[in-house]
């Protein structure tokens, strides 16, 4: 009968199908016979089931019996064996069956394995949806993101519900717990470091819809989520290294994975949805790294996009995603990634998030409880929201008016910062009556908001014109309360109200009449007054303090740019008022240019750094008038247009005050002649007190108070007008005369140029989330760049001339301004470049601009090199050079190799033959060694320096060391940062290496899948991998071996090279375990990758030199621990030998470690391999010393009293080195001994 079966089945004839439940009751009757005999041989049960499986296995099916075959089996009793053989060979006809044949056969599968491992089949199930839909959905990539019209055709569309049908299926089999999905997602966690296999559109939906089963989600996203990491950690290394890339594959990026996988999943998998969602909030929830974490950021930007797509597609999801947003706004209040995914929806979709409005109301309520900075950012994702939605912002109001009165200043600054905000986004048009209005409106103390908060019948209409205008006026007379504030409140509202009424030009003359209500409380109107301000009104004393009160400077300056922008107007130029107030500020101008420092009373002989109150405050009259001349310097500029006349002897004359007090300022902190006099003149007695009460005050813990300049109060706009006219030939507002006045002022230079790398260097730290304000920044800083590029940067040699210390900061000031489009505006590197070069380069591509720049700096780098290298002002050039071309070198693409080969030969051609300062060589060696490790996947050079290294300090061993070629960087000044640089590349080469390393095993842990697809290729490539890490180690462990074999001292650069012993035979130790892995006695996979001349390498070279060097060192020490012990307690000279020492052990460890892992490998394939290490070496190497020692007792016999207490001393090395081999015996068979802190 079951001959009979079994011919039926290879029939291939699907109308003898009468076999299908004849097959495994026959069997299972067989099975309990003990012995039967058949065919003239005698057979067990189990004998005759295993032959028979073997003869159907190997014989050919027909696909459209299979789905019944795999039925009938799931009814025998097989074995692990006979289960796994019946599994393979059924997973072969996936690919052979239609989608509508494929959902049926998988779900017999699935229960065929329920107990045991369908890895086969889910590997074939994702060659087959791979090679039908994410291989030919290419089109997705390319079509628009949002498009929602993408028709899939009818074949497509047909295997798309198969997919969702076998998903489904998987589903049940994991809600039911079957072992087969255990199994598979044990498997899959050795293969995380190959995330191209499991960041495969069809891996994700099956480990998605496995993690909508509760109890699995966890397994899940701790699968994926390393994979993601791990994804973006090659992309990164890739961009690093020229090895690195080529051996690993290229890989989709994560997001346009994700993108497939979000659009074919919008259709009736409405669980893969909410799994999606879960994932995307646990990339949204990975912790930051000190600093800026890259990596941090890229998961929360795939979080973001995988959330808003989702919402985009599926609109119901949103009320809980922004509900779980809104949760953990409140809950991790300094996560801002969560305000950034809100924003981004705010913009977008804002009428989609009012169906959340009670969790937006809870949002708004948190605001006083949120840390300020993170308040600001939560504003930004707020206010779009209050656009469409009257309640809300009247709600919004309500609590800023609240928060206006909080204990906490922070929480006023936030309120402030929330209504200048508002006003930013209420678009008014046409409001001729509010322009010409009084300040009436104001002073009345009428709130307008109150009445239309109840009236329903203008909330109903929505934001219009009158409505704006009249919570514009509201939000104004809210503001005029800042006015009694403390003075953080106050700067927070002059720091922002000049950007929100830019937008509505309409509010400027409201506006201004509110602020210059304030500015009378301290101007001065009496002409024959010389201060055109009362400074004395600024603070106010109390007890012993003086506390300030006005950002006096930020007030001025505020007023100028509101009065600049109504001067400007078309409609507002010739109003009486505007006239009246421009008069003012020109009547403060002229007065102040002429005034004296008795005029601000500072030349009475105060100290202002001392603690009485009245100096406090002439302190801050100091400071804020340094800021007023600062405000009224950028009036001047900000005003100046074709019709001003004598502009520029205003402008200079003002700062010439403002230098006056700026030059008083730096006296403050230099000693006094006649005190200094006094002091030595005062007799013992008197300094013996002097000295008990300086000891009293360092006892306190009081510092001695210091001048600290005023923060600017100037902004972008004025900067980029005010180096227009200092750097441009011509600008069309001024006459070329009037712009000379100031040309040649060198102070002047210098200050703007000051200012400008400040600003920069703020805009660097700000973290923003507003996209306009962003916008803003990049047009600003984009255009001062260019003004410095094209006037200073391309001719510094003749600006040198002229200025050395502002040629300085303009060189600081571009590098600054390249590392922040490299970092923060990446996206727009293409316009920058494009702004920046001049008009004949800016129709060239990226490449040739940047071959452009690169030779510009070329040329600074190697005039200033020969000419002005011994210029203290322009000492600091070099290095900036040096820095800004590693700038421009990150932001040539990846297929620029023309300007990065140029980059590449030019620092290797200096590196060979020029000098530079020690400075200038850091940065420059650094930058080579970062992009010969990008360019090159060869580290020859890296071994040459090693050994030129060696020339200056000198070697260990009396062997002749001969470079083929002299780097001349390399000299007696560079040669510790040159050594230190290689150490630090040579460290990044093995974390490069520890990365493939682990890469390798996962790519075997998945050849040794069922069902895997081009094993042989597979195979191949593996070889190709394992051939260039054992030969890239080999490099490594020459240069390892030249940098052991240097006579170096204690310190840093021994430090740093026990760190690389380490890690190099820590890496080693890996690699081996791999090949013990790997390996058998019949498969030698080690022998085709040179792994043996890596262990000699290591052992017969490396080794000896490691160990020569550690008995040099402990020579070393102890020669200077005889000097010094005089000199130092002992306490304080153990701890030295410590930290000197302290790794010692643990390099002795590794390679101890290291010994180990060989002989397993060589018993296990029974190739020598031990002879290479040596089993006694590590033992044995300190009794070299002492065989030195005999040797020369034995040829210099000398005198019986030397030779008596040789022996003494040989007795006694002898004795401490038996108690050393103990406890390197003890150390051999235990892992290292915990650190110091740890033991009790």
């Amino acid at each position: 009968m079951c001959k009979f079966c079994l011919e039926c089945i290879q029939s291939r004839k699907t109308t003898k199908m009468g076999w299908k439940d004849l097959l495994p009751e026959v069997l299972n009757v067989l099975m309990d016979r003990e012995i039967f005999e058949f065919e003239d041989l005698n057979y067990t049960g189990q004998e005759y089931k295993t032959s028979f499986i073997d003869s159907l296995c190997l014989s050919s099916w027909s696909p459209n019996i299979v789905t019944i075959l795999a039925s009938a089996f799931i009814d025998m009793h097989l074995t692990k064996e006979e289960l796994f053989k019946i599994t393979y060979k059924l997973g072969t006809y996936i690919e052979k069956l239609t989608p509508q044949e494929l959902p049926s056969f998988v779900y017999q599968l699935l229960r065929l394995c329920k107990q045991d491992s369908a890895r086969s089949v889910f590997v074939k199930l994702q060659n087959y949806f791979g090679l039908r839909i994410y291989n030919s959905s290419t089109e997705i990539s390319s079509a628009s993101a949002n498009s929602m019209d993408l028709i899939e055709s009818a074949d497509n569309q047909e295997t798309i519900e198969a997919e969702g049908t076998v998903l489904y299926h998987i589903h049940t089999a994991a809600a039911l717990s079957h072992d087969c999905i255990v199994n598979y997602l044990n498997s899959l966690k050795n293969m995380t470091k190959t995330p191209e296999f499991i960041l495969h559109p069809f891996q994700l939906m099956l480990l998605f819809t496995i993690s909508t089963v509760s109890h699995y989600e966890e397994n899940v996203f701790e699968i994926l989520r390393p994979c993601i990491v791990k994804s973006y950690q090659e992309e990164q290394k890739k961009e690093h290294s020229d090895w690195y890339k080529d051996m690993v594959p290229v890989a989709g990026k994560p997001e346009e994975v994700f993108d497939k996988v979000i659009h074919y999943s919008i259709e009736d998998r409405e669980l893969m949805l909410q799994a999606l969602v879960n994932f995307g909030f646990v990339l949204l929830g990975v912790g930051a790294a000190l600093g800026r974490d890259v990596l941090a950021e890229k998961q929360w930007h795939l979080g973001n996009m995988i959330l808003l797509k989702i919402i985009k597609r599926k609109q119901h999801t949103a009320m809980t995603i922004i509900q779980t947003l809104c949760n953990n706004i409140i809950t991790r209040q300094s996560a801002t990634q969560y305000i950034e995914c809100l924003y981004i929806l705010s913009r977008s979709l804002p009428l989609l998030i009012l169906e959340s409005q009670s969790c937006i109301v809870e949002l708004m309520d948190s605001l006083m409880q949120i840390p300020g900075s993170t308040a600001n950012q939560l504003l930004d994702a707020l206010i779009p929201i209050t656009k469409v939605s009257p309640s809300l912002r009247d709600h919004l109001i309500m609590l800023l008016k609240k928060a206006l009165y909080s204990s906490s200043v922070e929480t006023r600054q936030m309120a402030v910062s929330g209504f200048l905000k508002l006003i930013t986004h209420l678009k008014i048009s046409n409001m001729t009556s509010l322009s010409q209005s009084n300040s009436s409106s104001f002073s009345s103390g009428h709130s307008v908001f109150t009445q239309l908060s109840l009236n329903k019948s203008t909330q109903a209409v929505g934001p219009n014109t009158f409505c704006n205008e009249a919570l514009c006026l509201e939000v104004l007379s809210i503001l005029k309360r800042c006015f009694m504030q403390q003075i953080e409140v106050k700067t927070q509202l002059y720091d922002g109200l000049f950007d929100a009424i830019s937008i509505n030009l309409e509010l400027a003359m409201p506006t201004l009449e509110v602020i210059w209500f304030h500015f009378k409380d301290f101007y001065v109107a009496d002409e024959n007054e010389m201060l055109p301000v009362d400074f004395k009104k600024i603070s106010i004393l109390r007890d012993t303090d003086s506390v300030q009160m006005e950002p006096l400077g930020k007030l001025v300056y505020t007023i100028g740019l509101i009065l600049n922008n109504l001067i400007e107007s078309d409609e507002q130029n010739e109003n009486v008022t505007v006239v009246k107030y421009a008069d003012i500020m020109e009547s403060v101008c002229d007065r102040m240019k002429n005034c004296e420092l008795v005029h601000f009373e500072l030349d009475d002989g105060t100290d202002l750094l001392d603690i009485l109150p009245e100096a406090q405050r002439k302190l801050q009259i100091l400071q804020e008038a340094i800021s007023v001349y600062e405000a009224l310097i950028g009036y001047k500029i900000n005003t100046w247009n074709e019709h001003s006349e004598n502009q520029a002897r205003t402008v200079y004359a003002l700062f010439q005050g403002y230098s006056r007090l700026e030059q008083f300022a730096k006296t403050l902190s230099k000693p006094k002649k006649a005190e200094a006099k006094k002091k030595r003149d005062m007799n013992k007695s008197t300094q013996q007190s002097h000295n008990n009460t300086t000891a009293t005050c360092k006892k306190d813990g009081q510092k001695p108070r210091t001048f600290r300049s005023p923060k600017t109060v100037l902004d972008f706009q004025c900067i980029k007008k005010f180096l227009s006219l200092l750097h441009e030939p011509n600008v069309p507002w001024t006459t070329t005369s009037e712009a000379n006045l100031l040309k040649t002022k060198k102070e002047l230079h210098q200050k703007v140029m000051h200012t400008t790398f400040t600003l920069v260097q703020n805009a660097k730290k700000l973290k923003v989330i507003d996209t306009q304000i962003k916008k803003n920044y990049y047009e600003h800083i984009s255009d001062i760049a260019a003004i410095i590029f094209r006037r200073i940067v391309k001719r510094l040699v003749d600006f040198l001339d002229f200025d050395s210390a502002t040629a300085v900061l303009a060189m600081d000031c571009f590098h600054n301004i390249l590392s922040l489009i490299s970092t923060q505006y990446k996206s727009n590197v293409k316009s920058f470049l494009k702004k920046i070069v001049d008009e004949a380069d800016k129709d060239k591509d990226t490449i040739r601009q940047l071959t452009v720049m690169f030779e510009v700096c070329k040329k600074i780098f190697e005039e200033d090199d020969a000419e002005t290298s011994d210029d203290a002002d322009t000492r600091n050039i070099s290095l900036t050079v040096i820095n800004t071309i590693g700038v421009l070198a990150g932001l040539v693409p990846n297929d620029g190799n023309v300007v990065s080969i140029k980059i590449f030969d030019w620092l290797k051609h200096f590196a060979y033959n020029k000098i530079a300062s020690a400075k200038v060589s850091t940065a420059f060696i650094n930058l080579f060694f970062e992009l010969h490790l990008k360019y090159k996947p060869s580290l020859t050079i890296l071994e040459q320096m090693s050994v030129s290294i060696g020339d200056i300090v000198g070697f260990l061993t009396e062997e002749d060391h001969v470079t083929s070629e002299k780097f001349k960087l390399i000299n007696e000044a560079s040669v510790n940062s040159v050594f230190l640089a290689l150490c630090a590349n040579v460290k990044t080469t093995l974390d490069d290496i520890d990365s493939v390393v682990a890469r390798l095993k996962s790519e075997c842990s998945i050849l040794l899948l069922p069902g895997i697809d081009n094993v042989e290729s597979r195979k191949e490539r593996l070889k190709i991998k394992e051939k260039g890490v054992c030969c890239h180690l080999c490099f490594v462990i020459t240069i390892m071996t030249n940098l052991s074999n240097l006579a170096l001292q204690p310190g840093n650069m021994t430090e740093a090279v026990f760190k690389n012993i380490i890690s190099l035979f820590n890496t080693l130790s890996s690699l081996t375990k791999y090949f013990t892995s790997r390996s058998s006695k019949t498969n030698l996979p080690f022998q085709g990758a040179r792994y043996e001349r890596l262990v000699k390498l290591a052992g017969k070279q490396l080794a000896p030199a490691v160990y020569k060097f550690i008995i040099h060192l402990e020579d070393a020490q102890t020669q200077e621990n005889k000097k010094m012990v005089s000199k130092k307690k002992s306490d304080a000279l153990k701890s030295k030998v410590l930290r000197e020492t302290r790794l010692i052990p643990k390099a002795v460890y590794e390679m101890e470690q290291f010994s180990r892992c060989v002989i397993q490998l060589s018993n296990k394939t029974k190739v020598d391999l031990t002879k290479h290490v040596g089993q006694g070496t590590v033992r044995d190497f300190r009794i070299m010393k002492l065989q030195e020692v005999l040797e020369q007792i034995e040829e210099q016999p000398g005198d019986r009293t030397a030779s008596t207490q040789n022996e003494e001393n040989d007795e006694e090395e002898s004795a401490n080195l038996e108690e050393e081999i103990a406890e390197s015996d003890s150390d051999n068979d235990n892992p290292p001994p915990p650190s110091k802190k740890s033991r009790t």
